[in-house]
């Protein structure tokens, strides 16, 4: 019967629209991220900091490769494919996410991950299933209540997603795994909504450490994890997949710990427009159990050359965060 009525409200779930990280404050300046809806349809296209994603819909598959940065491979939009810009960031600073306005019923942590960018240089780094991920941030259900991570996003004017970068990091490019787990039909696997996206930043200053407890995505997540197949609706206590967070300390945070510790990360960005793009029709959907039925299919997003140096991203105007998640 509980199954038949998380099932239910499940079901009920998919006609809402999903989201996606809109824009980022780094360093003081909001810069626009990749828009599904309005930079493949844009000629030249944008220059972004973030690496393209597939729509406002999920990954489902924890064996994908979409799973690493939210593309949607059958439809060739390739997530992992690098981005032209890399902003600058300071370590120890905070950098706020801001998300489209996130479905009450879709409930779940907020997750952050870092990896350094091999040849210091993000624009040419695809990860691969190597580990090189670690965990800088992470936000569970508090306690047993119905506060979860991902529970401010669904107010409007709210203050998004915040990590912050470790003050302890070596400097060099690094390329950001941020993830919203909905939750709401996750009481058995595939179930659980995966909704990633990745963005590129430099990371200056005078820190040393290079983390050592590193994942691989996809792979750091398996279908009997507790917190990947987990009943939403019970009072219970929720376990965040992953590792721990990664701590100058050398004792992180750890994973499971209930509301997990959120933290934020502002860098000093400069130079190199980003245009906003016309809205545009359609997105493809990573699964049959979570489509956009609102969302037509979506041609395949442009994919950033590679160049030599990375230019320094420069601000552009955030992106509403009520903006459509499907054009008319």
């Amino acid at each position: 019967m509980k199954s038949s009525i998380a099932s239910l409200l499940g079901s009920a779930a998919l006609a809402a629209a999903h989201g996606y990280v809109s824009d980022g404050l780094i360093g003081g300046t909001n810069y626009t991220f990749y828009q599904p809806y309005q930079d493949p349809y844009t000629s030249p296209a944008p220059e972004r900091i973030s690496r393209p994603i597939q729509g406002n819909g999920p990954v489902e598959d924890l064996t994908s490769i979409d799973l690493q940065c939210g593309g949607y491979t059958a439809g060739g939009v390739k997530g992992s494919s690098p981005a032209k810009l890399v902003a600058e960031a300071k370590a120890g600073d905070e950098v706020t996410l801001n998300w489209t306005l996130w479905p009450e019923s879709h409930i779940g942590p907020t997750i952050t991950y870092m990896a350094k960018c091999a040849g210091d240089d993000c624009t040419t780094f695809t990860p691969n299933t190597d580990k090189v991920w670690f965990k800088v941030q992470e936000s569970g259900r508090e306690g047993t209540s119905n506060t979860w991570g991902a529970t401010s996003l669904m107010t409007a004017g709210n203050s998004g997603v915040k990590y912050t970068i470790p003050e302890c990091l070596a400097p060099g490019q690094y390329l950001v795994r941020h993830e919203i787990i909905a939750l709401h039909a996750s009481y058995s696997y595939p179930g659980a909504q995966f909704y990633p996206g990745c963005h590129q930043i430099k990371v200056t200053g005078s820190g040393s450490t290079s983390p050592s407890d590193l994942v691989a995505f996809p792979g750091a997540y398996a279908a009997t994890d507790a917190g990947i197949t987990y009943d939403a609706y019970k009072a219970q206590e929720y376990t965040i997949p992953g590792p721990a967070v990664f701590s100058c300390s050398g004792s992180g945070s750890g994973s499971g710990s209930g509301s997990g510790a959120a933290s934020s990360a502002a860098p000093v960005a400069t130079s190199a427009a980003a245009t906003s793009a016309p809205a545009a029709t359609s997105a493809p959907a990573t699964s049959a159990a979570d489509d956009d039925e609102d969302c037509p299919a979506e041609s395949e997003a442009p994919v950033a050359t590679s160049t030599a140096a990375a230019p320094v991203a420069t601000p552009t105007q955030a992106a509403s965060d009520d903006e459509e998640d499907c054009p008319a």
